[in-house]
């Protein structure tokens, strides 16, 4: 009998341990999975230490100083960003015209400058921060956030957009950034969560904007770069259609809140200078038609529309300031001037839908 029960106990287990094995390879992709966010943690925890040292470093240096080894910096790296610079070249052709060239090398070094600028205020205070910022369109802010629904901040990639936290930060309104999902994006992150920004992944739930709107603060977006997965529409930019994303008004639309472009450049004193430009305010509900169809292509309408004010409001920062714009990706993609929606899957809009009913 027990030669039997031994055979049974061999023969038996080998249908059971399908499962377990199973089991075991779970058990070691979730340790793996571990080790990797802690590899991660620990990657971000040092980077971040040894950027906290360059930032002391850099605010001792006198502004030139400063603005001399970030010249240099762009110049040694000038092969390195010989295709950004071409397409700079040929997106400021269609805004500065024959000067084009010289703008894109000057933008190369603008962006160099502000990269600076930034790992300098990494370790700066609020106090300090205030005192680099002249602010401007105070009034538009506060009419703004007196709706009652907070409010949603719309930027280019113009001068130094970090900086405009210290706008809302300014009045004691707090901030939730719209962020893309990577390393450098967690790392540069740390200083902004230093100075009491919340961050919120383009590619996960948009939760955390309707629930900063819904406790009257304020949500940023920069708005001129529509990545894979987001809704844009066709809009004139300096006289030719450009794909802008339609985020910033749908989430204007759904929460109520208006939408400030707003501006942050560097002055030539090397302040900077935050201005917000009046406000665009979303389609009022008793603006909406009772049938269903028509509200839909109402709702379309009144992004379009707003997202064409917005990048309006783009292309004025950009007249003023031209040099200080980093269009390092195609902005024009077609010469035709129709102006229509794209058909990609609208990944972004179906977050947003998601996010209104459970926020």
């Amino acid at each position: 009998m027990e030669p039997q029960s031994a055979t049974k106990a061999q023969t038996a287990p080998a249908h059971a341990q399908r499962p377990m094995a199973g089991m075991a390879r779970m058990a070691r992709m979730e340790r793996m999975a571990a080790l990797r966010l802690r590899m991660r943690q620990i990657s971000l925890m040092a980077a971040g230490a040894l950027l906290d040292g360059v930032s002391a470093t850099i605010r001792r240096l006198p502004v030139h100083t400063r603005y001399a080894v970030s010249d240099q910096i762009i110049w040694t790296l000038g092969p390195l960003l010989r295709r950004a610079e071409r397409v700079a070249e040929a997106n400021f052709a269609r805004v500065v015209g024959p000067a084009a060239r010289a703008v894109a090398a000057r933008s190369l070094r603008n962006y160099g400058r502000m990269a600076m600028d930034f790992l300098a205020s990494r370790t700066m205070n609020a106090d300090e921060l205030l005192a680099l910022v002249e602010t401007r369109g105070e009034d538009h802010f506060r009419a703004a956030l007196a709706q009652g629904h907070g409010v949603i901040f719309a930027l280019p990639h113009v001068g130094s957009w970090d900086v405009a936290a210290v706008f809302a930060q300014a009045y004691g309104c707090k901030l939730t950034i719209v962020t893309e999902s990577d390393w450098a994006t967690e790392l540069v992150a740390g200083s902004r969560l230093a100075h009491g920004v919340t961050l919120a992944p383009r590619d996960q739930s948009l939760r955390p904007l309707f629930r900063a709107l819904r406790r009257q603060e304020c949500a940023v977006m920069l708005c001129d770069i529509t990545p894979p997965g987001v809704q844009t529409a066709e809009v004139p930019f300096f006289g030719a259609p450009a794909r802008f994303p339609l985020g910033p008004a749908r989430l204007s639309a759904a929460t109520g809140a208006p939408v400030l472009v707003i501006m942050s450049v560097r002055a030539a004193d090397h302040r900077y200078i935050v201005e917000a430009q009046p406000a665009l305010l979303p389609e009022r509900p008793a603006d909406r038609s009772p049938d269903r169809t028509a509200r839909a292509h109402d709702a379309d309408t009144a992004a379009i529309a707003m997202t064409a004010a917005i990048a309006a409001g783009f292309e004025r920062i950009i007249r003023a300031y031209p040099d200080q714009w980093y269009p390092y990706h195609p902005v024009w993609s077609t010469p035709t001037p129709a102006t229509t929606t794209n058909d990609a899957p609208d990944a972004e809009g179906a977050r947003m839908a998601g996010a209104l009913a459970d926020s």
